[in-house]
C-alpha cells in the first residue's frame, strides 16, 4: 500500500470511529469476556494488551481495565473533544522547532491520533530529544487532570521505548514501575533515537538523491510540463520497487499520470506522497502540496525488475508520450 493511500486512510479514520462510537459502545470483538477489575493498577504496554476505561459488555474479547467502580459510557463527542483538546495541548507545550530547511522526515510535533477505541490516546510523532520528566508531569497535571479517565501513550519505535503516561504514573517501556523518572529517560531516549535513525536511514539517504538532483531538475525542465529527472534502485529500502522521480510544473500533483504496459494489474505501478518544491529546487512540503507552489514532485514506483516503456499522460491536454525504462538510467543506493 502507498504512503499516499494510508494517509488517505489516515484521514477517513475519524469517520469510521463516528460509527463504531455513535451509540454510545466500543467495537464488537467476538466472544466474550467480562471486565477484569484492575482499579489502580497502571501496566505497561506490554502487561496489558485490552481496553481501559470503557463499560462492561458481555461480547467483548478482549479484557477490560477499569480504574473506578462506574465506567461511564464512552461515546463518540468526548472521544473527539479529547483529540481537539490534545491537538492544542501539545502545539502548544511543545511546538515543533524552527528548522533551516523543510524536513519531510521530521518527527518532532507530538501528533495525537484522531481516532481510539478507548479511553486510550495515542501521540505519534515523539521528539525525544525534547522529554523530560517535567514535560510528562505536565501531561499528567494539566491535560491528564482534565481528564482523569483517559491515559496518553506516547507511541516509541517498539515496545520498549513506549511511554505511558497515567493520571498518577507513568510506565517506561517495559521498565519496572518503580524506576526513579530520570534513570527510565536515560535507558529510553538514546535508544528511541538509534532506532528511529535506523528505520529513517534508506529514506534519508533518498531524500539526499532527491535533494541533490532537483537544484538542476528546476532548471532543467524549461519550458515542458514535467521532466523525469532520476530513477532509484528501491523505495525507502524496499528493493522490491524502483522509485521514478517525475518533476511536474506547479503544485498540482495529478496534472501528470504513468500508466505500465498494456495488460498490467492495477498494482503494477504504486503511488507515493507527494512533495512541493520551489523555484530553487528546495523541498518545501511533504503530502499536501499548496497550490501556489512552482513545482511538485511525483515518485512512481514500479517493480524493481520491469524494463520498457510507460505511457505519460498529460491530464489538461490529453497528449501521450513513452518513457522508455533502461537499466542505464537506474542510480543505485550503493553510489550514493
Amino acid at each position: 500500500m502507498s504512503e499516499a493511500v494510508l494517509v488517505a486512510c489516515r484521514r477517513l479514520q475519524v469517520l469510521l470511529v463516528f460509527f463504531t462510537l455513535n451509540a454510545c459502545s466500543h467495537p464488537q470483538r467476538g466472544s466474550s469476556m467480562n471486565a477484569q477489575s484492575n482499579a489502580g493498577k497502571t501496566p505497561s504496554i506490554e502487561e496489558f494488551t485490552g481496553y481501559y476505561n470503557i463499560p462492561e459488555e458481555a461480547d467483548l474479547s478482549y479484557p477490560v481495565l477499569q480504574t473506578v467502580d462506574q465506567v461511564p459510557e464512552y461515546c463518540f463527542p468526548e472521544m473527539w473533544d479529547v483529540y481537539l483538546a490534545a491537538k492544542k495541548w501539545f502545539a502548544e507545550a511543545r511546538p515543533p522547532l524552527p528548522k533551516e530547511r523543510f524536513d519531510p522526515l521530521a518527527e518532532d510535533i507530538f501528533d495525537p491520533r484522531d481516532g481510539a477505541n478507548d479511553r486510550t490516546l495515542d501521540i505519534d510523532a515523539v521528539d525525544y530529544r525534547r522529554l523530560d520528566v517535567g514535560f510528562l508531569q505536565r501531561i499528567q497535571r494539566e491535560f491528564l487532570g482534565r481528564y482523569p479517565l483517559w491515559r496518553i501513550v506516547l507511541v516509541g519505535e517498539d515496545a520498549s521505548t513506549g511511554i505511558l503516561v497515567y493520571p498518577h504514573a507513568i510506565r517506561f517501556g517495559n521498565l519496572s514501575v518503580d524506576i526513579d523518572p530520570e534513570e527510565a529517560l536515560r535507558d529510553i531516549v538514546p535508544r528511541a533515537i538509534a532506532l528511529r535513525e535506523a528505520r529513517q536511514s534508506s529514506q534519508r539517504k533518498q531524500l539526499g538523491f532527491y535533494r541533490e538532483r532537483l537544484v538542476n531538475a528546476v532548471r532543467d525542465i524549461g519550458a515542458q510540463p514535467f521532466y523525469i529527472f532520476g530513477v532509484f534502485d528501491n523505495y525507502h529500502g524496499d528493493p522490491s520497487r524502483l522509485t521514478i522521480c517525475v518533476l511536474i510544473r506547479g503544485g498540482d500533483a495529478n496534472a501528470v499520470e504513468l500508466e505500465g504496459p498494456p495488460g498490467v494489474g492495477n498494482d503494477f505501478l504504486s503511488r507515493s506522497s507527494d512533495f512541493g518544491v520551489d523555484a530553487h529546487g528546495e523541498i518545501t512540503s511533504h503530502i499536501s502540496v499548496p497550490e501556489s507552489s512552482p513545482f511538485c514532485l511525483a515518485l512512481w514506483l514500479p517493480p524493481a525488475d520491469y524494463r520498457g516503456p510507460l505511457t505519460i499522460i498529460e491530464r489538461d491536454s490529453g497528449r501521450r508520450s513513452t518513457y522508455e525504462l533502461k537499466t542505464e538510467n537506474i542510480s543505485h543506493s550503493a553510489e550514493k
